[in-house]
């Protein structure tokens, strides 16, 4: 057994690299509200881990990962707004094997009908590399999934990215959700 405690994290306590993220609902066949919106975070440079003992394949610790949830305000009917950090965690030396880097990997938020926690989660996420693009970012919803996908609880629904894959006939089942980021 590892008596060793695991190393502490630390969130940047004056960050500086802000985004504004904006999220737009377009045609929902019913209200949507924020159910959740974060940034995640993970060690880019494996090689700060430790390897773990007793393992024949030498493989590295499991990658450090953190979210820092960040507010998204309600702009209008369809549109929320909120800011989030690049370098919301601290580079440091947490196992004596060089310093890890902390890098932003995306920007999620997750969207249901208001309501019961079981109904479906419509997830829409940008990357991290994304952010200096600034270009807007649609994810497109099957209408009958909103509140709930049949006889699934809790169902999460990524969206599809590009509507031009979805037959013409078909294409005003969908709701879109855009997201844009620009530097604060």
């Amino acid at each position: 057994m590892n008596n060793q405690a695991s190393p502490q994290f630390t969130e940047n306590p004056t960050p500086r690299q802000a985004y504004r993220l904006t999220l737009r609902i377009e045609g929902a066949p019913g209200p949507l509200e924020v159910v959740s919106s974060a940034a995640q975070y993970d060690v880019v440079n494996h090689e700060c881990l430790p390897p773990p003992k007793d393992n024949p394949g030498g493989h590295t610790s499991p990658v450090p990962t953190h979210d820092i949830p960040f507010r998204l305000e309600r702009v209008s009917d369809s549109e929320y707004a909120g800011v989030f950090y690049t370098d919301g965690m601290v580079d440091a030396e947490y196992h004596g094997r060089g310093v890890c880097r902390w890098e932003l990997i995306q920007a999620q938020v997750q969207l249901r009908a208001p309501g019961h926690q079981g109904d479906t989660h419509f997830i829409a996420k940008l990357n991290g590399d994304e952010l200096p693009q600034g270009t807007p970012k649609a994810f497109h919803y099957w209408k009958a999934r909103y509140p709930k996908e049949s006889g699934s609880e809790g169902y999460r629904d990524y969206g599809q990215p590009d509507l031009q894959k979805v037959p013409a006939d078909q294409r005003d089942d969908f709701f879109g959700v855009v997201l844009t980021v620009k530097e604060a």
